[in-house]
């Protein structure tokens, strides 16, 4: 990948990250947003572009290190099918952490149940962008794309989810989710060789 081509990912990423925060600006704080003078709006609006835009910041990282990982990783291990069942794996014990660390740090002797939701959610966008990815390029992008999708927006969404607050878990889940899927679908783009 060319400096241009990463500095193009680099930017449109930020920008993402700014559009999905001021969306979820839009939607959760708009009482606050429209109160007052236009100049509240904007200044508001702006802050949430801010908010949005350190968000692209962790998940440009978070993809970084994923590549990283990926490439010392198909260098380690000599068949691409035990790394491919590793990544399920971590797929796996990653949606197990999410619900177990939750619940025991938030549960308060409460119901489980309610501590599936943001891993289960969180799969399902997996899924459908691994799908798409798929689709876009060959069917061994499918168990890489889950991988990446699910456990590195985990990881990065790690402190929204200390928190049992709905807008904080979805204030920095939107922004996150957009970077992630923008960067994984374009690089293929990005990486192809020019003939």
């Amino acid at each position: 990948m060319s400096l241009r081509k990463y500095g193009w990912l680099f930017v449109t990423t930020l920008l993402l990250g700014g559009l999905g925060g001021i969306l979820v600006g839009l939607i959760f704080a708009s009482d606050k947003l429209l109160e007052g003078s236009m100049a509240n709006f904007f200044m508001g609006s702006f802050m949430q572009m801010l908010y949005g835009m350190t968000i692209s910041i962790v998940a440009q990282m978070g993809f970084f290190a994923y590549m990283m990982i990926n490439y010392l990783a198909r260098g380690l291990f000599k068949t691409a099918s035990l790394w491919k069942s590793i990544q399920v794996f971590l797929v796996l014990f990653a949606f197990f952490d999410m619900v177990y660390l939750r619940y025991t740090l938030l549960g308060e002797d409460g119901s489980v149940w309610p501590f599936f939701v943001e891993p289960f959610l969180l799969l399902l966008v997996a899924v459908v962008t691994a799908y798409g990815k798929a689709r876009l390029t060959n069917q061994t992008a499918w168990v890489p794309t889950l991988f990446f999708m699910f456990v590195f927006s985990a990881i990065e969404w790690i402190p929204a989810l200390k928190q049992f607050n709905v807008h904080a878990t979805l204030s920095m889940l939107v922004p996150l989710l957009f970077c992630n899927i923008w960067q994984v679908m374009h690089l293929h783009r990005l990486v192809k060789r020019e003939s």
